[in-house]
């Protein structure tokens, strides 16, 4: 039985990435380890990271493209074919010859156009090819029941067709116990000591664009400090995407105040695997107001670590949380501003809701994860 794993979604600068990069590689690594019974063929990009081990197994070919284009793909699957390709992506290029399974991460270009670069004809294309792609593959494999929900929605397909599979977090924080757990958070707090962050603080992590709604974080860390009775920091930790003019604004705007009572406004835009680690364990409130998410794996990362966190009540967010943490509406301010207030002058609140995500991030690991893909692509072939 050979299956292709499709894995363009890394990024050609060698560069570990994030979101899907992040989780496309983490779901390949556990499937190629964990399922020796399969011929595996990892395509992918020049340039693209992957696992240097896992590439010297016997029963994994590694095949590299010259791009990450469909066009060098196709080329690829010409030369060193397989039976059927799983695609991490979510989205299948088309004239491929072969039956494929997509794992589809997130439907959000069918909600807004105002949150993607893309020029409305450009956005349209894609949502047709994409729609296609879906429409032709075998099975489709989905990170959330809120992703299926939505699939379901625009294609009308059969729900049998679309499998949920969730995802599995940081695996280095899903595997410290509480002692080491303790100790981790002690060494990410010197470390980031360091690097200027002294003081308590709330953070917002991921890709700085729309979707992510980071206005309202920085509008209730504003409202909030000023009921502090100590400095809490805000810390936006990213790159920057596309569509930055509002949310730099916003940046600038809360800046000039951020000194109010002793907090502080901290913008890191470079973040290694390490530093992301130490951000999140060294948080007092992990804070995701975003519009929309498929998934919402910096959530279930902050749960992981052992972080009080509040997530928006749009998208799969609300399913990784659970009781586990607060939900809101991500337009109301004043709410995510007195959730703040709330949980930065109650420290039992925050240990009991540190505990429970710990508790609950338990039941999503890339094991289960690859457990339920492999079990889908068995039964495809």
């Amino acid at each position: 039985m050979i299956i292709g794993i499709d894995l363009r979604c890394l990024p050609q600068d060698g560069s570990p990435g994030a979101g899907v990069a992040h989780a496309a590689r983490e779901l390949t690594r556990v499937l190629v380890y964990r399922y020796p019974d399969i011929s595996w063929i990892v395509y992918l990009s020049n340039g693209a990271v992957w696992d240097r081990d896992a590439e010297l197994l016997p029963y994994c070919d590694v095949i590299r493209l010259a791009n990450d284009s469909g066009a060098a793909l196709r080329g690829a699957l010409k030369i060193m074919p397989c039976q059927l390709l799983f695609v991490l992506s979510g989205c299948v290029p088309p004239g491929l010859s072969i039956p494929c399974v997509p794992w589809v991460h997130d439907v959000a270009i069918f909600h807004s156009g105002a949150w993607f670069p893309q020029s409305f004809f450009r956005r349209l294309m894609t949502m047709q090819l994409f729609l296609k792609g879906l429409r032709a593959s075998q099975m489709i494999c989905a990170v959330s029941e809120s992703t299926k929900k939505e699939l379901l929605e625009i294609t009308k397909l059969d729900s049998e067709k679309i499998v949920v599979t969730y995802e599995g977090g940081d695996s280095f924080l899903a595997n410290l116990k509480q002692t080491d757990l303790v100790e981790a958070k002690q060494r990410a707090k010197i470390r980031l000591a360091q690097a200027g962050v002294t003081q308590s603080y709330i953070l917002w992590m991921g890709t700085v664009e729309p979707r992510k709604n980071i206005e309202t974080v920085i509008a209730a860390w504003t409202q909030a400090k000023v009921q502090f009775s100590r400095p809490v920091d805000l810390v936006i930790a990213g790159k920057d995407g596309w569509k930055l003019g509002p949310i730099h604004r916003a940046l600038r705007a809360a800046d000039l105040y951020a000194g109010e009572g002793g907090s502080r406004l901290h913008r890191i835009r470079s973040v290694s695997e390490e530093d992301k680690r130490d951000l999140l364990l060294g948080a007092d409130i992990v804070a995701l107001p975003s519009w929309h998410e498929g998934f919402g794996l910096v959530a279930l990362e902050a749960l992981q670590a052992g972080v009080a966190t509040i997530v928006s009540s749009e998208g799969g967010m609300p399913e990784i949380v659970a009781d586990a943490g607060i939900i809101l509406p991500p337009t109301e301010v004043s709410a995510w501003a007195e959730a703040f207030v709330g949980l930065i002058e109650d420290e039992v609140s925050r240990a009991e809701m540190a505990r429970l995500g710990i508790s609950r991030s338990q039941g999503f690991t890339w094991e289960r994860s690859a457990r339920i893909v492999y079990q889908t692509l068995t039964d495809t072939l």
